[in-house]
């Protein structure tokens, strides 16, 4: 029974990322889809699991064929990573592809020739297979899947259990194999529900796009502005606050973004806890927001960002807000005090945003 509910959990973690590569036609989804797909094949190639659905194969046939699914999940995990981190169109993001495609294959191919045992066969593949579930789990929490969210489960039972496969070549002979085995079947089912949160992940479009603040990219440096703001976004349920410290008298209408290092879990609802660090994920965070309908953006936390990752990094992370903003015809607006910076830096902060008068 465990094996066939294995089997059902690989099926439908897949079918969640195929519904969410049609739904949002994200490239990486494409390679991390074929490598679930490739995952639920495995599965179907498991002497125990055939048994259950009464086929009677030979484990000498499956063998090969197994590994070489491994190695294929593998190559395909290491693409999704590469393209998460930019790197897939890189001369060193190619070659790894390429040496692991050829090496690959080869090894089982010789493996088979030389009729060598199966744990020989499985001596490359597995641990190949573990270590790029190990990457692909970190890639995913370091750049695409929100920080404390259930969806976070997918790329954590990966990880975990790509460090299972990495230890198989040890323990497959060793009286820690069967409970190895019902921890696997307990990480896939946090992949499973992780990728069905991820799939199923909804945001809230803006309720009115009416909130009488201009268009553009600006600043304000009075707290009665900045209360204003908040007001009309409250009001219109428009607007994304990235702040460090979230409204507390009522209940925003808009999504918050938390960005702190210690944070309540769960955290109050429309809240989303950021790490200072991961401004790449915010970045993303808000794009997605600005593609339905939201269309003010309030970041009220630049100077802690600056003070987290510098000055410049901080900078960089301004520019990419503001390009996403404009893009959508929208309006950024930087709570900030202009004496926290020296004379450089507010200068340079004066070339993307003007001052905000009410």
């Amino acid at each position: 029974m465990l094996e066939i509910l294995n089997v059902l959990m690989r099926l439908f973690t897949w079918g969640f990322a195929l519904y969410r590569w049609i739904r949002k036609r994200e490239k990486f989804m494409l390679f991390l889809g074929l490598a679930l797909w490739i995952d639920f094949l495995a599965a179907l190639a498991q002497k125990p699991i055939l048994e259950d659905l009464s086929v009677s194969p030979n484990p000498e046939t499956l063998a090969p064929f197994f590994a070489l699914l491994a190695v294929v999940e593998g190559i395909l995990l290491l693409a999704t990573s590469l393209y998460i981190t930019e790197r897939l169109d890189t001369r060193k993001g190619q070659l790894l592809l390429v040496l692991t495609s050829v090496i690959g294959p080869t090894y089982i191919l010789l493996a088979t020739l030389f009729s060598t045992s199966s744990l020989l066969l499985m001596a490359f593949p597995l641990p190949f297979l573990g270590l790029s579930l190990m990457i692909t789990g970190y890639t995913l929490i370091r750049r695409e899947i929100e920080i404390k969210s259930i969806a976070t489960l997918f790329p954590v039972g990966a990880f975990l259990l790509g460090v299972i496969n990495l230890t198989y070549p040890v323990t497959i002979n060793t009286e820690l194999a069967p409970y190895l085995y019902g921890a696997g079947a307990a990480f896939r089912a946090m992949m499973f529900i992780g990728m069905a949160k991820y799939a199923l992940f909804h945001i809230t479009p803006a309720r009115t796009q009416i909130v009488n603040i201009p268009h553009g990219a600006f600043y304000v440096d009075r707290p009665k502005y900045f209360q204003a703001i908040l007001q009309r976004m409250q009001s219109a349920g428009n607007g994304i606050l990235i702040t460090r410290t979230p409204p507390k008298d009522e209940t925003p209408t808009f999504p918050v973004f938390w960005v702190t290092r210690v944070a309540p879990s769960p955290p109050p609802e429309n809240v989303t806890v950021v790490r200072p660090t991961d401004m790449g994920i915010l970045v993303d965070l808000v794009k997605k927001h600005l593609e339905k309908g939201h269309s003010i953006v309030v970041l009220d936390c630049f100077e802690y960002l600056s003070m987290e990752n510098g000055f410049e990094n901080a900078f960089k992370f301004l520019l990419s807000l503001k390009d996403h903003v404009l893009n959508v015809g929208g309006t950024l607006i930087v709570v900030t005090d202009p004496s926290t910076y020296s004379e450089k830096q507010w200068k340079l902060i004066l070339r993307e945003l003007e001052r905000l008068e009410f």
